[in-house]
């Protein structure tokens, strides 16, 4: 794997993560999950498909507001971020695969 496959993923998951959290908001705009107590106990399936399919764009969206509300420190964004760009780079490596499968002559290559 070289740099430029690397940011290719980097983009390719954050992409399809935002992209998902985007389309979740604006189609479910009703039933966004919020942070109350009313719902306590009760199973709601939106978090759950927001925390796996739009997971380090949440990550990262939740990270850049605590480091402007000074809750972070410094070495713990860097973690954070790392922990976001790998999870990202997961993501771009599976919508990698699947252009891949659905556009059978493109040729992936991840310096092999």
């Amino acid at each position: 794997m070289n740099i430029p496959s690397l940011l290719g993923l980097l983009a390719a998951g954050f992409g399809a993560s935002f992209l998902v959290l985007d389309i979740s908001r604006i189609a479910a705009h009703r039933y966004w999950p919020v942070a109350d107590g009313t719902m306590a106990g009760r199973f709601r399936p939106l978090p759950v498909f927001l925390a796996l399919f739009a997971g380090p764009a949440l990550f990262a969206g939740a990270m850049w507001r605590m480091r402007m509300s000074g809750t972070l420190s410094l070495l713990e964004t860097v973690l954070a971020g790392a922990i976001a760009s790998g999870w990202a780079c997961c993501y771009g490596l599976v919508v990698a695969q699947g252009a891949g499968l659905l556009f059978p002559g493109v040729q992936l290559s991840f310096g092999q």
